[in-house]
């Protein structure tokens, strides 16, 4: 890809100093009186399982609309979801809510770009997302630009600095074959895994879906950002294949909606006004997004479990991932 970028294996040798003196920070603080001992398990011994919702209140067709709003107020208040006008079955058993809460914390969001040779898209509509995404995210948001072609690398680090995400362009070099699945799987596993203390961690997809051999298969990397409890969304480009089958994996829009799909996440088209794309994304972030908390009761961890969340209001339409995959041992 472009030798501008910077590979992830050097941007987390660049952490190692760091993150290696933490072991001895933590020694030291449990040496604390008082501090050793107040971490307990939970009395019951139960797993709690986080489930991310995003939840939006739309029009009741058989409502007449108001004339006036309620203004700040009013939106504050739709934010507040009773549990008990929810029901969640987890595998076709009825669970408990223990909890449902908007989920105001701050976001850390990968803008995953195809920076293949044969993707309908140029280099300025491309680097303009990642500058669209400047004014749009809030406070304590950061975002990292990665670019991919054969591997992916980093093009800006985690940053909430405007400059860093409007200079993109010089580094975008549209080249080789795109290995979205590998691209997925690095993002997974050195990028967002490590920020685990987030609840929202996030991917955006910049592209058609298209892979070609990737070494990790499409069933893997969708259980594995399912397990992670990561959101995709992705920013569609058109595809290059027509819609033409694959042999290995889904055709390129079916990849895309399924990574989405079984994630809470959504698909956009790159042909629409890209502020506004980017401005929905992050606000959706921000302002609809909600942690559902339950313990699982009556399921078997082994087996793949749809979920099923559903309301009795009418208004409310809801998004989340589409199941648990099966634990491995």
């Amino acid at each position: 890809m472009n030798r501008h970028g910077r590979t992830i294996r050097e941007w987390k040798s660049s952490k190692a100093l760091a993150l290696a003196v933490m072991p001895w920070l933590i020694l030291a603080t449990l040496a604390t009186p008082g501090v050793a001992q107040s971490g307990r398990s939970p009395v019951s011994g139960k797993r709690t399982t986080v489930i991310h919702v995003i939840a939006h209140k739309v029009d009741d067709p058989n409502k007449p609309k108001p004339l006036l709003s309620g203004g700040d107020d009013k939106k504050e208040e739709e934010k507040i979801i009773p549990r008990s006008a929810l029901e969640l079955y987890d595998g076709g058993v009825s669970q408990k809510i223990e909890a449902f809460s908007p989920d105001p914390t701050p976001a850390r969001i990968v803008l995953l770009m195809d920076n293949s040779a044969t993707l309908q898209a140029d280099v300025k509509k491309l680097a303009s997302v990642p500058a669209a995404f400047a004014p749009e995210i809030y406070e304590g948001d950061k975002v990292m630009v990665i670019g991919y072609d054969l591997k992916p690398e980093i093009i800006t680090e985690f940053t909430d600095d405007p400059k860093n995400l409007q200079n993109t362009l010089s580094l975008l070099r549209k080249s080789d074959t795109p290995h979205l699945f590998d691209a997925l799987n690095v993002s997974v596993e050195d990028v967002l895994r490590p920020e685990v203390g987030f609840s929202k961690r996030v991917i955006v997809i910049v592209g058609d879906g298209l892979d070609r051999d990737s070494k990790i298969k499409f069933d893997e990397i969708l259980a594995k950002l399912q397990t992670e409890n990561i959101t995709v969304y992705a920013i569609q480009v058109k595809d290059r294949t027509r819609g033409a089958l694959r042999k290995d994996a889904p055709k390129p829009a079916d990849a895309l909606d399924q990574l989405t799909a079984g994630t809470g996440g959504k698909v956009i088209s790159i042909d629409g006004d890209i502020k506004e794309t980017v401005k929905e994304i992050c606000d959706e972030l921000k302002n609809n997004r909600y942690q559902l908390t339950y313990y699982p009761e009556g399921i078997n961890v082994i087996n793949k479990r749809r979920l099923l969340l559903s309301s009795s209001d009418a208004t409310l339409s809801l998004r989340y991932k589409g199941w648990h995959p099966p634990q491995k041992f």
